[in-house]
């Protein structure tokens, strides 16, 4: 039987006031072991085909990030670095062991911050196409600024797929809920555009084992991009899915979820093979 996504609040005390705490909505179906999926830039439009593939094999974790669809937004959160902090504390609550984390845009940013601050707490991240790094921004499109009518071909090479349309409708389609993501959005990336002044210069020490997948066509950042990430984190594995763009699981989900669970099922092995030594 197919596993039935369900629906949560969590209320995570932070700060010195009850202002500053937050309530973080959530929907989660599977078994198995435990895996965060943090979402793209505008948030994701419902339960979505990859949710629910993944829910096959792990029990899946999908948050509205803060600011976005029914999560609150409290005022001392105002970077993706803060984004992250909350995301551990989400972790802690749930009381999940190691979770496997899957980031895609924003989210992928939001992991390697997590991932800085805390890796004894992380397993493994997939970063899809993550934000946090930009070798010119100049040259990027402006997502908040361009014409509705442009922006899906910012994000995707067939905009006009049906899940494409379901993660950026058409302009007489933006929903409350969408053009409340998008401001949220704006104030987490926009000064400075889609990446991060210290990002770069902190990669380094980053230890988890990670995957940089990237759609080798993505209109928003090049696929050099993964290089780049690449080179900066110390044996990051990079894998180039052809023809996919921003959102590579829209239009190449198969070739997505095979490396997610190709590199899954590595790090599985190689546990194994610890244990057996030990």
């Amino acid at each position: 039987m197919a596993p039935t996504a369900k629906e949560a609040t969590l209320d995570i005390p932070s700060g010195v006031s009850d202002a500053d705490n937050i309530h973080l909505f959530y929907r989660y179906a599977g078994e198995g072991p435990p895996l965060v999926w943090l979402h793209w830039l505008w948030g994701e439009p419902a339960w979505m085909e990859q949710h629910q593939r993944l829910a096959e094999r792990f029990t899946i974790y999908v948050p509205d990030l803060p600011g976005y669809g029914q999560s609150s937004l409290p005022d001392w959160v105002t970077n993706p670095a803060d984004l992250a902090i909350v995301l551990l504390q989400f972790i802690d609550a749930l009381s999940l062991k190691q979770p496997l984390v899957v980031g895609s845009c924003i989210g992928g940013w939001i992991a390697a911050e997590m991932a800085l601050l805390r890796p004894q707490c992380l397993g493994r991240l997939m970063l899809i196409n993550p934000l946090g790094l930009c070798m010119d921004w100049t040259a990027t499109p402006n997502v908040f600024y361009a014409a509705p009518e442009q922006v899906p071909n910012f994000f995707f090479v067939a905009a006009d797929l049906p899940q494409a349309r379901a993660y950026v409708p058409d302009r007489s389609e933006w929903s409350e809920t969408f053009l409340q993501n998008r401001l949220v959005s704006s104030k987490f990336v926009f000064d400075p555009y889609l990446h991060s002044r210290t990002l770069a210069h902190r990669l380094h020490l980053l230890t988890t084992p990670a995957l940089i997948l990237w759609g080798e066509e993505d209109p928003l950042l090049g696929v050099e991009h993964a290089e780049l990430w690449g080179s900066l984190i110390p044996q990051a594995q990079n894998t180039v899915i052809p023809g996919g763009g921003h959102l590579p699981y829209v239009e190449k989900f198969d070739a997505v979820m095979h490396s997610l669970l190709s590199f899954i099922s590595t790090g599985t092995s190689d546990e194994k093979n610890k244990e057996k030594a030990q």
